[in-house]
């Protein structure tokens, strides 16, 4: 118990525990993503639960949140050490600016090469889906991509324009107007990630990609290292996709999906075909391909 209570030594942490009491009486474990009910537990923190889709594939957390309830953690409750929710001071912002990013743990370049091996050239109509406060739309941009960002967060959304960038509140409507979604660390904080993924396909065009970094919840990774998948999981991380859920639930779309997301690897994947790598890494990095016909 002692060990319990050193790890809820703050107001949050106390009525994440209550959550977990209060939220399992009488309700039933369902899927926040398909809404089936076959599942199979796969771990355990306390009062909450991990449990495998046996329909869709992805894990979920149970008791999980309410739409209204996710929204409003995101908007002023998530909290994250670093500049995933620290917005930089101006100093920090000054600095970052001029050194282009490099060497900073916002540093996008990297996948700025992964779009060049995935043929998406200068001019690239790109939409940074979760774009927070807009350091990737920023640097995509530098990069001769036509770049546009959404973000949930209105304060973070707001401090997009200090770096002359307009992020939206409001994700677009336009359908096939995109040659590419995408998405870093945003798809496990949503209540349902297919249907996020869906959306996205929706306003890529014929031919497009939707393509994400996320945290693996495959069985590839839980039994290579139980001890880092078990810290994986929790109140930040309420759904974990798999490789599994990605060939299930979109069998239709040419894609690849692996922890190897090195743009060497990723220029020799065709996009007509499904390629399924290694994925017992700590990260998911996958493309899915929107069929022209």
């Amino acid at each position: 118990m002692r060990k319990l209570f050193n790890r809820l030594g703050d107001c949050g942490a106390w009525k994440y525990l209550l959550h977990g009491i209060t939220k399992r009486i009488g309700k039933d474990i369902k899927c926040p993503g398909c809404g089936g009910c076959r599942q199979k537990q796969v771990d355990r923190k306390f009062f909450h639960t991990l449990h495998e889709c046996q329909g869709c594939g992805i894990l979920f957390r149970h008791p999980s949140e309410t739409l209204a309830e996710m929204a409003d953690f995101y908007q002023t409750g998530y909290k994250e050490p670093g500049l995933t929710t620290e917005l930089p001071n101006e100093v920090e912002l000054k600095r970052l600016v001029e050194t282009e990013f490099i060497g900073s743990s916002k540093d996008y370049h990297y996948h700025v090469e992964i779009f060049r091996a995935l043929g998406l050239g200068k001019g690239a109509k790109i939409l940074d889906y979760g774009a927070n406060w807009g350091y990737a739309t920023y640097q995509f941009r530098r990069e001769g991509f036509n770049a546009q960002g959404f973000e949930l967060s209105r304060t973070r959304a707001d401090f997009g324009k200090r770096l002359g960038v307009e992020i939206s509140t409001q994700s677009p409507t336009d359908a096939d107007s995109f040659d590419a979604v995408y998405s870093c660390h945003v798809l496990e904080h949503v209540p349902s990630p297919e249907q996020a993924i869906r959306e996205q396909l929706r306003l890529v065009k014929p031919g497009g990609l939707v393509l994400a970094h996320t945290p693996n919840g495959s069985s590839a990774v839980r039994l290579e290292n139980p001890k880092a998948f078990h810290h994986l999981w929790g109140k930040v991380h309420p759904v974990l996709l798999t490789d599994q859920f990605l060939v299930k639930r979109f069998k239709r779309y040419a894609k690849y999906v692996s922890s190897n997301d090195n743009p060497s690897t990723v220029r020799n994947w065709s996009r007509q075909e499904t390629r399924v790598g290694n994925v017992n890494g700590s990260g998911l990095f996958f493309v899915l391909v929107k069929p022209t016909v």
